[in-house]
């Protein structure tokens, strides 16, 4: 009788098939978690640049409102997003200072002239509303700010408030 000799040199279908299953179901694994990772670092990125926006546009308006003399009534329109302040610059003479929503962008203006937008090239402006607060003493003004990211792939807005003393208006 003729022994049969068996040659092992491959792998069986089943082999195959189980390896590329199991292969599949990590790399699907792996592709998850890098897509998860991406996803947290765009929502992180647009947080970032937002809260980096905000606060540094509410600072600057409420450094320009504690510093100035008073609100100018007449040239602000407070719930349409335009405040006009009555300041002096560092030579002593009388100025203004005119915070602008104008085509959802926070324009600055110093003594009339535009001194750009305070947001950046990235961030819309959604609503700007200031609310005058008037008293015996003194004068203030309350801030109502929201922006948007307009790079982001996700829809993400944030608001900021402040309430602002005028140190002009102390009596």
């Amino acid at each position: 009788m003729k022994q049969r000799i068996k040659n092992k040199k491959g792998f069986s279908l089943i082999e195959i098939i189980i390896y590329l299953a199991i292969f599949t179901m990590i790399s699907l694994l792996v592709i998850n978690s890098l897509l998860i990772v991406m996803s947290s670092f765009n929502t992180i990125q647009t947080n970032k640049t937002l809260l980096e926006a905000g606060m540094n546009s509410m600072e600057r308006i409420s450094r320009d409102i504690r510093q100035s003399n008073s609100i100018d009534l007449v040239n602000s329109d407070l719930g349409g997003g335009l405040l006009q302040l009555n300041t002096t610059n560092e030579s002593g003479f009388p100025t203004t200072i005119k915070f602008s929503d104008e085509n959802s962008k926070l324009d600055l203006y110093q003594g009339g002239i535009l001194s750009g937008n305070l947001l950046g090239p990235d961030v819309l402006l959604d609503k700007l509303t200031f609310r005058r607060i008037n008293t015996k003493e003194s004068e203030a003004v309350k801030i109502e700010m929201t922006i948007h990211d307009i790079n982001s792939k996700i829809n993400k807005t944030k608001i900021f408030y402040d309430t602002i003393i005028l140190r002009g208006s102390y009596k």
